[in-house]
Protein backbone atom coordinates (compact mmCIF):
# COMPACT_ATOMS: atom_id res chain seq x y z
CA UNK A 1 0.00 0.00 0.00
CA UNK A 2 1.42 3.38 -0.99
CA UNK A 3 1.27 6.57 1.03
CA UNK A 4 -1.33 7.86 -1.43
CA UNK A 5 -3.46 4.74 -0.88
CA UNK A 6 -3.28 5.39 2.84
CA UNK A 7 -4.48 8.93 2.26
CA UNK A 8 -1.10 10.54 2.94
CA UNK A 9 1.02 12.73 0.69
CA UNK A 10 2.85 11.18 -2.26
CA UNK A 11 6.58 10.85 -1.59
CA UNK A 12 8.53 13.18 -3.86
CA UNK A 13 11.73 11.62 -5.25
CA UNK A 14 14.36 13.86 -6.89
CA UNK A 15 17.54 12.26 -8.30
CA UNK A 16 20.60 14.36 -9.11
CA UNK A 17 24.32 13.94 -9.67
CA UNK A 18 26.75 16.04 -7.66
CA UNK A 19 30.49 16.58 -7.77
CA UNK A 20 32.11 14.99 -4.76
CA UNK A 21 33.44 18.40 -3.68
CA UNK A 22 29.88 19.83 -3.75
CA UNK A 23 28.61 16.96 -1.64
CA UNK A 24 31.32 17.44 0.96
CA UNK A 25 30.69 21.19 0.91
CA UNK A 26 27.04 20.56 1.84
CA UNK A 27 28.25 18.30 4.59
CA UNK A 28 30.71 20.77 6.10
CA UNK A 29 28.06 23.49 6.07
CA UNK A 30 25.66 21.23 7.95
CA UNK A 31 23.18 20.95 5.07
CA UNK A 32 23.44 17.16 5.21
CA UNK A 33 23.39 15.56 8.63
CA UNK A 34 23.26 12.07 10.07
CA UNK A 35 20.06 11.17 11.96
CA UNK A 36 20.63 9.67 15.37
CA UNK A 37 18.83 6.45 14.46
CA UNK A 38 21.68 5.57 12.09
CA UNK A 39 23.86 2.63 13.04
CA UNK A 40 27.48 3.41 14.02
CA UNK A 41 30.43 3.39 11.63
CA UNK A 42 31.40 -0.27 11.19
CA UNK A 43 33.57 -0.46 8.10
CA UNK A 44 36.94 -2.17 8.22
CA UNK A 45 40.06 -0.32 7.10
CA UNK A 46 40.29 -2.28 3.85
CA UNK A 47 36.72 -1.31 2.96
CA UNK A 48 37.69 2.34 3.38
CA UNK A 49 40.70 2.12 1.06
CA UNK A 50 38.68 0.10 -1.47
CA UNK A 51 36.14 2.93 -1.65
CA UNK A 52 38.89 5.50 -2.31
CA UNK A 53 40.34 3.25 -4.98
CA UNK A 54 36.93 3.06 -6.67
CA UNK A 55 36.71 6.85 -6.77
CA UNK A 56 40.25 7.08 -8.20
CA UNK A 57 39.31 4.61 -10.94
CA UNK A 58 35.99 6.40 -11.56
CA UNK A 59 34.03 3.31 -10.61
CA UNK A 60 30.46 3.84 -9.32
CA UNK A 61 30.09 3.70 -5.54
CA UNK A 62 26.29 3.71 -5.40
CA UNK A 63 23.86 6.48 -4.68
CA UNK A 64 23.22 8.33 -1.43
CA UNK A 65 19.69 8.75 -0.12
CA UNK A 66 18.86 12.03 1.60
CA UNK A 67 15.56 12.81 3.32
CA UNK A 68 14.65 16.51 3.13
CA UNK A 69 12.15 17.83 5.65
CA UNK A 70 11.41 20.97 7.60
CA UNK A 71 11.08 18.85 10.73
CA UNK A 72 14.15 19.04 12.94
CA UNK A 73 15.21 15.64 14.30
CA UNK A 74 18.03 14.54 16.59
CA UNK A 75 21.33 14.08 14.71
CA UNK A 76 24.82 12.83 15.40
CA UNK A 77 27.25 15.61 16.34
CA UNK A 78 30.13 14.06 14.37
CA UNK A 79 30.88 12.23 11.18
CA UNK A 80 34.16 10.40 11.70
CA UNK A 81 36.72 13.04 12.70
CA UNK A 82 34.52 15.85 11.38
CA UNK A 83 32.26 17.91 13.68
CA UNK A 84 29.06 19.33 12.26
CA UNK A 85 28.55 23.07 12.73
CA UNK A 86 26.22 23.93 15.58
CA UNK A 87 23.12 26.03 15.13
CA UNK A 88 19.82 25.85 13.28
CA UNK A 89 19.51 22.61 11.28
CA UNK A 90 15.82 22.84 10.43
CA UNK A 91 16.56 22.94 6.70
CA UNK A 92 19.12 20.15 6.68
CA UNK A 93 18.81 16.95 4.68
CA UNK A 94 19.15 13.72 6.64
CA UNK A 95 21.24 10.89 5.23
CA UNK A 96 19.25 7.63 5.14
CA UNK A 97 21.64 5.52 3.07
CA UNK A 98 25.39 6.03 2.62
CA UNK A 99 26.63 6.65 6.18
CA UNK A 100 29.64 4.34 5.84
CA UNK A 101 30.64 5.72 2.44
CA UNK A 102 30.17 9.38 3.31
CA UNK A 103 32.01 8.98 6.62
CA UNK A 104 34.96 7.46 4.76
CA UNK A 105 35.03 10.21 2.14
CA UNK A 106 34.66 12.97 4.72
CA UNK A 107 37.26 11.44 7.01
CA UNK A 108 39.74 11.10 4.16
CA UNK A 109 39.14 14.31 2.21
CA UNK A 110 37.82 17.05 4.51
CA UNK A 111 40.62 19.15 5.92
CA UNK A 112 40.88 18.83 9.68
CA UNK A 113 39.47 21.67 11.73
CA UNK A 114 41.52 20.80 14.77
CA UNK A 115 38.75 18.61 16.17
CA UNK A 116 39.52 15.08 17.28
CA UNK A 117 37.47 11.90 17.07
CA UNK A 118 34.97 11.28 19.83
CA UNK A 119 35.95 9.51 23.01
CA UNK A 120 34.16 6.36 21.89
CA UNK A 121 36.19 6.01 18.70
CA UNK A 122 38.34 2.96 19.41
CA UNK A 123 40.28 3.30 16.16
CA UNK A 124 40.84 7.00 15.59
CA UNK A 125 43.83 6.20 13.35
CA UNK A 126 41.50 4.86 10.65
CA UNK A 127 40.71 8.45 9.64
CA UNK A 128 44.33 9.11 8.66
CA UNK A 129 44.32 8.17 4.99
CA UNK A 130 47.00 8.92 2.43
CA UNK A 131 48.24 8.14 -1.07
CA UNK A 132 51.44 6.10 -1.05
CA UNK A 133 53.61 7.65 -3.75
CA UNK A 134 55.91 4.63 -3.90
CA UNK A 135 53.27 1.93 -4.29
CA UNK A 136 50.56 4.08 -5.95
CA UNK A 137 47.95 2.84 -3.50
CA UNK A 138 45.77 4.28 -0.78
CA UNK A 139 46.70 3.34 2.76
CA UNK A 140 46.28 4.38 6.36
CA UNK A 141 48.97 6.55 7.89
CA UNK A 142 49.89 10.13 8.69
CA UNK A 143 51.51 11.97 5.81
CA UNK A 144 53.54 14.18 8.15
CA UNK A 145 55.31 11.07 9.49
CA UNK A 146 56.57 10.07 6.00
CA UNK A 147 56.33 13.18 3.80
CA UNK A 148 58.43 11.60 1.05
CA UNK A 149 56.14 8.56 0.83
CA UNK A 150 52.62 9.47 1.98
CA UNK A 151 50.59 12.30 0.46
CA UNK A 152 47.67 13.75 2.50
CA UNK A 153 44.27 13.20 0.90
CA UNK A 154 42.86 16.20 2.79
CA UNK A 155 44.65 18.43 0.27
CA UNK A 156 43.17 16.90 -2.90
CA UNK A 157 40.06 19.08 -3.12
CA UNK A 158 41.63 22.39 -2.08
CA UNK A 159 43.92 24.03 -4.65
CA UNK A 160 45.99 26.01 -2.17
CA UNK A 161 46.44 23.06 0.20
CA UNK A 162 47.27 20.80 -2.75
CA UNK A 163 50.13 22.99 -3.99
CA UNK A 164 51.46 23.38 -0.44
CA UNK A 165 51.41 19.60 0.01
CA UNK A 166 53.04 19.03 -3.38
CA UNK A 167 55.83 21.43 -2.45
CA UNK A 168 56.38 19.55 0.82
CA UNK A 169 56.39 16.20 -0.99
CA UNK A 170 58.77 17.40 -3.73
CA UNK A 171 61.34 18.41 -1.09
CA UNK A 172 61.00 15.12 0.79
CA UNK A 173 61.03 12.67 -2.12
CA UNK A 174 64.32 10.84 -2.29
CA UNK A 175 65.90 9.96 -5.61
CA UNK A 176 66.45 11.77 -8.90
CA UNK A 177 64.51 14.74 -10.08
CA UNK A 178 62.81 12.50 -12.64
CA UNK A 179 61.43 10.29 -9.89
CA UNK A 180 60.04 13.28 -8.05
CA UNK A 181 58.53 14.72 -11.21
CA UNK A 182 56.83 11.42 -12.11
CA UNK A 183 55.29 11.18 -8.65
CA UNK A 184 54.09 14.78 -8.74
CA UNK A 185 52.41 14.11 -12.08
CA UNK A 186 50.71 11.08 -10.61
CA UNK A 187 49.52 13.19 -7.67
CA UNK A 188 47.91 15.54 -10.17
CA UNK A 189 46.05 12.58 -11.71
CA UNK A 190 44.84 11.49 -8.28
CA UNK A 191 43.62 15.01 -7.50
CA UNK A 192 41.82 15.33 -10.85
CA UNK A 193 40.11 11.98 -10.31
CA UNK A 194 38.62 13.17 -7.03
CA UNK A 195 37.86 16.67 -8.28
CA UNK A 196 35.95 15.31 -11.29
CA UNK A 197 34.18 12.48 -9.50
CA UNK A 198 30.41 12.77 -9.34
CA UNK A 199 28.04 11.00 -6.94
CA UNK A 200 24.35 10.22 -7.56
CA UNK A 201 22.16 11.59 -4.78
CA UNK A 202 18.48 10.77 -4.40
CA UNK A 203 16.47 13.23 -2.34
CA UNK A 204 13.04 12.34 -0.99
CA UNK A 205 10.45 14.75 0.39
CA UNK A 206 6.88 14.68 1.62
CA UNK A 207 7.41 11.85 4.03
CA UNK A 208 7.21 11.68 7.80
CA UNK A 209 9.69 10.44 10.38
CA UNK A 210 8.16 6.97 10.65
CA UNK A 211 8.32 6.41 6.90
CA UNK A 212 11.88 7.74 6.74
CA UNK A 213 12.98 5.39 9.51
CA UNK A 214 11.29 2.46 7.81
CA UNK A 215 12.96 3.32 4.50
CA UNK A 216 16.31 3.39 6.31
CA UNK A 217 15.72 0.01 7.98
CA UNK A 218 14.56 -1.69 4.79
CA UNK A 219 17.55 -0.38 2.85
CA UNK A 220 19.99 -1.53 5.47
CA UNK A 221 18.34 -4.90 6.02
CA UNK A 222 19.75 -5.81 2.60
CA UNK A 223 23.31 -5.13 3.72
CA UNK A 224 25.62 -7.35 5.72
CA UNK A 225 26.58 -5.17 8.60
CA UNK A 226 23.27 -4.27 10.21
CA UNK A 227 22.40 -6.66 12.99
CA UNK A 228 18.83 -7.40 14.05
CA UNK A 229 19.13 -5.34 17.22
CA UNK A 230 20.45 -2.34 15.25
CA UNK A 231 17.44 -2.63 12.95
CA UNK A 232 15.08 -2.79 15.91
CA UNK A 233 16.82 0.25 17.40
CA UNK A 234 16.22 2.18 14.20
CA UNK A 235 12.62 1.07 13.85
CA UNK A 236 11.82 1.89 17.47
CA UNK A 237 13.25 5.37 17.03
CA UNK A 238 10.82 8.11 18.01
CA UNK A 239 11.39 11.79 18.52
CA UNK A 240 8.92 12.04 21.36
CA UNK A 241 9.08 10.81 24.90
CA UNK A 242 11.37 8.24 26.47
CA UNK A 243 11.74 6.20 23.29
CA UNK A 244 14.13 8.83 21.94
CA UNK A 245 16.53 7.98 24.76
CA UNK A 246 16.24 4.23 24.32
CA UNK A 247 18.75 2.65 21.98
CA UNK A 248 18.49 -1.14 21.99
CA UNK A 249 21.82 -1.61 20.22
CA UNK A 250 23.60 0.42 22.91
CA UNK A 251 21.84 -1.53 25.65
CA UNK A 252 23.01 -4.79 24.08
CA UNK A 253 26.54 -3.35 23.97
CA UNK A 254 26.24 -2.75 27.72
CA UNK A 255 24.97 -6.29 28.34
CA UNK A 256 27.88 -7.73 26.34
CA UNK A 257 30.35 -5.67 28.36
CA UNK A 258 28.87 -7.20 31.50
CA UNK A 259 29.07 -10.71 30.04
CA UNK A 260 32.67 -9.97 29.07
CA UNK A 261 33.55 -9.90 32.77
CA UNK A 262 32.56 -13.58 32.79
CA UNK A 263 34.38 -14.40 29.53
CA UNK A 264 31.24 -14.36 27.41
CA UNK A 265 31.65 -10.92 25.85
CA UNK A 266 31.76 -12.27 22.29
CA UNK A 267 28.38 -13.98 22.39
CA UNK A 268 26.45 -13.26 19.21
CA UNK A 269 24.36 -10.10 19.57
CA UNK A 270 21.37 -11.89 18.12
CA UNK A 271 21.44 -14.33 21.04
CA UNK A 272 21.21 -11.38 23.43
CA UNK A 273 18.28 -9.94 21.48
CA UNK A 274 16.58 -13.34 21.66
CA UNK A 275 17.17 -13.51 25.41
CA UNK A 276 15.45 -10.13 25.77
CA UNK A 277 12.52 -11.23 23.60
CA UNK A 278 12.25 -14.53 25.50
CA UNK A 279 11.89 -12.67 28.78
CA UNK A 280 9.08 -10.67 27.17
CA UNK A 281 7.36 -13.87 25.99
CA UNK A 282 7.83 -12.71 22.39
CA UNK A 283 8.80 -14.83 19.37
CA UNK A 284 12.60 -15.12 19.66
CA UNK A 285 12.97 -15.78 15.93
CA UNK A 286 10.95 -12.77 14.83
CA UNK A 287 12.13 -11.22 11.57
CA UNK A 288 9.25 -8.98 10.51
CA UNK A 289 10.61 -6.01 12.40
CA UNK A 290 9.23 -3.32 10.10
CA UNK A 291 5.66 -4.63 10.45
CA UNK A 292 6.08 -5.09 14.17
CA UNK A 293 7.38 -1.55 14.65
CA UNK A 294 4.62 0.01 12.57
CA UNK A 295 1.89 -1.71 14.59
CA UNK A 296 3.37 -1.92 18.07
CA UNK A 297 6.06 0.74 18.28
CA UNK A 298 4.78 2.33 21.49
CA UNK A 299 3.85 -0.93 23.19
CA UNK A 300 7.04 -2.78 22.31
CA UNK A 301 9.26 0.20 23.11
CA UNK A 302 8.06 0.22 26.71
CA UNK A 303 8.41 -3.55 27.00
CA UNK A 304 11.96 -3.53 25.65
CA UNK A 305 13.00 -1.32 28.56
CA UNK A 306 11.87 -4.04 30.93
CA UNK A 307 13.24 -6.82 28.74
CA UNK A 308 16.75 -5.37 28.77
CA UNK A 309 16.66 -4.97 32.54
CA UNK A 310 15.47 -8.50 33.20
CA UNK A 311 17.79 -10.08 30.61
CA UNK A 312 20.80 -8.34 32.15
CA UNK A 313 20.04 -10.14 35.40
CA UNK A 314 18.93 -13.50 34.01
CA UNK A 315 21.88 -13.78 31.60
CA UNK A 316 24.22 -13.24 34.54
CA UNK A 317 22.55 -16.09 36.43
CA UNK A 318 22.71 -18.29 33.33
CA UNK A 319 26.46 -17.71 33.10
CA UNK A 320 26.87 -18.60 36.77
CA UNK A 321 25.14 -21.89 35.99
CA UNK A 322 27.35 -22.54 32.94
CA UNK A 323 30.51 -21.78 34.91
CA UNK A 324 29.38 -24.37 37.43
CA UNK A 325 29.15 -26.92 34.61
CA UNK A 326 32.69 -26.14 33.44
CA UNK A 327 31.72 -23.85 30.55
CA UNK A 328 34.06 -21.03 31.48
CA UNK A 329 34.21 -19.21 28.12
CA UNK A 330 31.78 -18.61 25.29
CA UNK A 331 33.90 -20.62 22.82
CA UNK A 332 33.16 -23.75 24.83
CA UNK A 333 29.37 -23.26 24.86
CA UNK A 334 27.92 -25.89 22.49
CA UNK A 335 24.95 -23.72 21.41
CA UNK A 336 24.29 -20.05 22.06
CA UNK A 337 20.58 -20.92 22.17
CA UNK A 338 21.28 -22.83 25.39
CA UNK A 339 22.16 -19.48 26.94
CA UNK A 340 18.85 -18.02 25.70
CA UNK A 341 16.82 -20.89 27.17
CA UNK A 342 18.67 -20.74 30.48
CA UNK A 343 18.20 -16.98 30.65
CA UNK A 344 14.46 -17.39 30.07
CA UNK A 345 14.34 -19.90 32.93
CA UNK A 346 16.35 -17.85 35.42
CA UNK A 347 14.20 -14.81 34.64
CA UNK A 348 11.28 -16.66 36.16
CA UNK A 349 13.25 -18.59 38.80
CA UNK A 350 16.37 -16.69 39.90
CA UNK A 351 16.78 -19.10 42.82
CA UNK A 352 15.77 -22.53 41.52
CA UNK A 353 15.10 -25.47 43.79
CA UNK A 354 17.58 -28.38 43.93
CA UNK A 355 15.22 -30.41 41.76
CA UNK A 356 14.98 -27.62 39.19
CA UNK A 357 18.77 -27.19 39.21
CA UNK A 358 19.33 -30.90 38.67
CA UNK A 359 16.83 -30.78 35.82
CA UNK A 360 18.73 -27.89 34.18
CA UNK A 361 22.01 -29.77 34.47
CA UNK A 362 20.62 -32.86 32.82
CA UNK A 363 18.87 -30.88 30.06
CA UNK A 364 22.06 -28.90 29.35
CA UNK A 365 24.21 -32.00 28.88
CA UNK A 366 21.61 -33.96 26.93
CA UNK A 367 21.17 -31.03 24.52
CA UNK A 368 24.96 -30.67 24.24
CA UNK A 369 25.69 -34.32 23.46
CA UNK A 370 22.59 -35.07 21.37
CA UNK A 371 22.92 -32.09 19.02
CA UNK A 372 19.27 -31.16 19.61
CA UNK A 373 19.62 -27.49 18.71
CA UNK A 374 21.33 -28.37 15.44
CA UNK A 375 18.12 -29.95 14.15
CA UNK A 376 15.36 -28.11 16.00
CA UNK A 377 13.17 -25.72 14.01
CA UNK A 378 12.36 -22.20 15.33
CA UNK A 379 8.81 -23.19 16.29
CA UNK A 380 10.11 -26.03 18.47
CA UNK A 381 12.71 -23.82 20.15
CA UNK A 382 10.09 -21.15 20.84
CA UNK A 383 7.89 -23.79 22.42
CA UNK A 384 10.79 -25.07 24.53
CA UNK A 385 11.49 -21.55 25.81
CA UNK A 386 7.83 -21.19 26.81
CA UNK A 387 7.89 -24.60 28.49
CA UNK A 388 11.00 -23.68 30.49
CA UNK A 389 9.31 -20.54 31.75
CA UNK A 390 6.38 -22.64 32.89
CA UNK A 391 8.70 -25.10 34.62
CA UNK A 392 10.44 -22.23 36.37
CA UNK A 393 7.13 -21.17 37.91
CA UNK A 394 5.43 -24.52 38.46
CA UNK A 395 8.17 -27.06 39.08
CA UNK A 396 9.71 -29.89 37.09
CA UNK A 397 7.26 -32.20 35.25
CA UNK A 398 7.83 -35.90 34.65
CA UNK A 399 8.70 -35.30 31.02
CA UNK A 400 9.09 -32.39 28.61
CA UNK A 401 6.72 -31.92 25.68
CA UNK A 402 9.29 -30.27 23.45
CA UNK A 403 12.51 -32.04 24.37
CA UNK A 404 13.42 -35.68 24.87
CA UNK A 405 15.59 -36.04 27.96
CA UNK A 406 16.17 -39.69 27.03
CA UNK A 407 17.67 -38.78 23.64
CA UNK A 408 20.93 -40.60 22.94
CA UNK A 409 24.24 -38.81 22.67
CA UNK A 410 25.78 -38.52 19.24
CA UNK A 411 28.78 -40.88 19.03
CA UNK A 412 32.36 -39.85 19.67
CA UNK A 413 33.19 -37.40 16.84
CA UNK A 414 35.33 -38.76 14.04
CA UNK A 415 36.84 -35.33 13.50
CA UNK A 416 37.92 -32.53 15.80
CA UNK A 417 36.11 -29.41 14.59
CA UNK A 418 35.15 -26.76 17.12
CA UNK A 419 32.35 -25.54 14.84
CA UNK A 420 30.58 -28.71 15.92
CA UNK A 421 28.71 -28.65 19.23
CA UNK A 422 29.57 -32.33 19.66
CA UNK A 423 33.28 -31.54 19.53
CA UNK A 424 32.80 -28.82 22.12
CA UNK A 425 31.05 -31.32 24.36
CA UNK A 426 34.04 -33.66 24.04
CA UNK A 427 36.38 -30.78 24.83
CA UNK A 428 34.37 -30.01 27.97
CA UNK A 429 34.86 -33.64 29.02
CA UNK A 430 38.62 -33.36 28.39
CA UNK A 431 38.72 -30.22 30.54
CA UNK A 432 36.66 -31.92 33.27
CA UNK A 433 39.57 -34.35 33.72
CA UNK A 434 41.60 -31.39 35.00
CA UNK A 435 44.72 -31.80 32.82
CA UNK A 436 47.88 -31.67 34.91
CA UNK A 437 51.49 -30.63 34.57
CA UNK A 438 54.03 -33.46 34.81
CA UNK A 439 54.69 -32.57 38.47
CA UNK A 440 51.03 -33.27 39.27
CA UNK A 441 49.77 -29.71 39.61
CA UNK A 442 46.56 -28.93 37.77
CA UNK A 443 47.05 -26.68 34.73
CA UNK A 444 45.60 -23.35 35.75
CA UNK A 445 42.62 -22.10 33.75
CA UNK A 446 43.39 -23.98 30.51
CA UNK A 447 40.25 -22.54 28.91
CA UNK A 448 41.92 -19.12 28.69
CA UNK A 449 44.34 -20.50 26.10
CA UNK A 450 41.36 -21.86 24.16
CA UNK A 451 39.69 -18.44 24.38
CA UNK A 452 42.83 -16.79 22.97
CA UNK A 453 44.01 -19.35 20.44
CA UNK A 454 40.93 -21.39 19.61
CA UNK A 455 41.48 -24.89 18.22
CA UNK A 456 45.29 -24.50 18.20
CA UNK A 457 45.22 -24.50 22.02
CA UNK A 458 44.22 -28.15 21.69
CA UNK A 459 47.37 -29.23 19.92
CA UNK A 460 48.10 -32.07 17.51
CA UNK A 461 50.23 -34.79 19.03
CA UNK A 462 51.81 -36.11 15.83
CA UNK A 463 51.86 -34.84 12.25
CA UNK A 464 52.66 -37.92 10.19
CA UNK A 465 49.34 -39.73 10.48
CA UNK A 466 47.24 -41.79 8.04
CA UNK A 467 44.79 -39.56 6.20
CA UNK A 468 41.69 -41.53 7.26
CA UNK A 469 42.35 -40.79 10.95
CA UNK A 470 44.06 -37.42 10.59
CA UNK A 471 41.12 -35.53 12.13
CA UNK A 472 40.55 -37.92 15.02
CA UNK A 473 40.33 -36.06 18.35
CA UNK A 474 42.60 -38.78 19.78
CA UNK A 475 45.46 -36.93 18.11
CA UNK A 476 44.61 -33.80 20.09
CA UNK A 477 45.35 -32.82 23.69
CA UNK A 478 45.20 -29.73 25.89
CA UNK A 479 48.48 -27.93 25.36
CA UNK A 480 50.14 -26.85 28.65
CA UNK A 481 50.77 -23.07 28.53
CA UNK A 482 54.56 -23.36 28.65
CA UNK A 483 54.80 -25.86 25.77
CA UNK A 484 55.74 -24.20 22.49
CA UNK A 485 53.54 -24.37 19.41
CA UNK A 486 54.02 -27.36 17.17
CA UNK A 487 53.39 -31.06 17.53
CA UNK A 488 53.25 -32.34 21.11
CA UNK A 489 54.78 -35.79 20.66
CA UNK A 490 58.23 -34.69 21.87
CA UNK A 491 56.80 -33.16 25.07
CA UNK A 492 54.77 -36.34 25.59
CA UNK A 493 57.81 -38.57 25.15
CA UNK A 494 60.35 -36.42 27.00
CA UNK A 495 58.23 -35.21 29.93
CA UNK A 496 54.74 -36.68 30.15
CA UNK A 497 56.05 -40.23 29.91
CA UNK A 498 57.91 -39.69 33.20
CA UNK A 499 54.80 -38.57 35.08
CA UNK A 500 52.66 -40.77 37.35
CA UNK A 501 49.45 -42.47 36.25
CA UNK A 502 47.24 -39.74 37.72
CA UNK A 503 48.85 -37.20 35.40
CA UNK A 504 48.49 -39.56 32.45
CA UNK A 505 44.78 -40.11 33.15
CA UNK A 506 44.20 -36.35 33.27
CA UNK A 507 45.27 -36.27 29.60
CA UNK A 508 43.50 -39.54 28.66
CA UNK A 509 46.84 -41.35 28.28
CA UNK A 510 48.10 -44.68 29.59
CA UNK A 511 51.40 -46.60 29.40
CA UNK A 512 50.26 -48.57 26.36
CA UNK A 513 49.51 -45.39 24.42
CA UNK A 514 52.94 -44.02 25.35
CA UNK A 515 54.64 -47.24 24.22
CA UNK A 516 52.88 -47.19 20.82
CA UNK A 517 53.70 -43.52 20.33
CA UNK A 518 57.37 -44.14 21.13
CA UNK A 519 57.49 -46.95 18.54
CA UNK A 520 55.75 -44.63 16.03
CA UNK A 521 52.84 -47.06 15.65
CA UNK A 522 50.56 -44.11 15.06
CA UNK A 523 47.37 -45.87 13.94
CA UNK A 524 47.50 -48.16 16.97
CA UNK A 525 48.28 -45.20 19.25
CA UNK A 526 45.23 -43.29 17.95
CA UNK A 527 43.04 -46.36 18.44
CA UNK A 528 44.15 -46.82 22.05
CA UNK A 529 43.75 -43.16 22.95
CA UNK A 530 40.36 -42.98 21.22
CA UNK A 531 39.24 -45.80 23.49
CA UNK A 532 40.43 -43.83 26.54
CA UNK A 533 38.53 -40.74 25.43
CA UNK A 534 35.37 -42.73 24.68
CA UNK A 535 35.57 -44.28 28.15
CA UNK A 536 36.02 -40.83 29.72
CA UNK A 537 33.02 -39.52 27.80
CA UNK A 538 30.78 -42.40 28.82
CA UNK A 539 31.69 -42.10 32.48
CA UNK A 540 30.86 -38.40 32.24
CA UNK A 541 27.56 -39.06 30.41
CA UNK A 542 26.45 -41.58 33.02
CA UNK A 543 27.24 -39.06 35.75
CA UNK A 544 25.10 -36.28 34.18
CA UNK A 545 22.23 -38.51 33.00
CA UNK A 546 22.91 -38.66 29.27
CA UNK A 547 21.97 -41.81 27.35
CA UNK A 548 25.07 -43.28 25.68
CA UNK A 549 25.22 -43.71 21.93
CA UNK A 550 24.91 -47.24 20.54
CA UNK A 551 27.66 -46.39 18.05
CA UNK A 552 31.24 -45.71 19.08
CA UNK A 553 32.38 -43.24 16.41
CA UNK A 554 30.38 -41.07 14.00
CA UNK A 555 30.41 -37.87 11.99
CA UNK A 556 30.08 -34.67 13.98
CA UNK A 557 27.75 -32.13 12.31
CA UNK A 558 28.93 -28.54 11.92
CA UNK A 559 25.93 -27.12 13.67
CA UNK A 560 26.77 -24.06 15.74
CA UNK A 561 24.63 -21.06 14.92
Amino acid sequence: MTAADRGGPVVEVRPEVMFLSELLDELTKGKIRIPRFQRPFVWRRDQMTDLLDSVYNQYPIGSLLVWETDVSIATLPRLGPFSFPTGDDRHAGYLLDGHQRLSTLAGALVARDGSIPGDNDQDSGRWNLAWNMQTSRFQHGRAEDQPGVLFPLTSLLDTLLFFEAVDTARKAIEGSGQVAEARIQELSRVARAFQHYRVPVIRIRQTGLSEAVEIFARLNSKGQSMSADQMVSALMYNQDGDAEQFDLASKIDEILMGLGEKNFGDVDRTAILRAILANLDEDIYRTDWTRLASTRRKDLGAKLHEGVKSATASLGLALDFLHGEGVKISRLLPYSMQLVVLSAFFDKAPRPTKKQYAFLQRWFWVSSFSGWFGGANPSRVNSLVAEFRTIAENGVPGALENFDLEASALPYPANFDMRSARTRALLLVMLSLQPREVDGTVIEDPWFEIAKKGPSAVGHIVGAIPKEISGNPANRMIRPPHVANGYLWRWVQDELSGADDRVLRSHSFNREALRLLEKRKIAEFVQIRQGLLVDAERRFQRKVGVTESSAVVGDSPIDTE
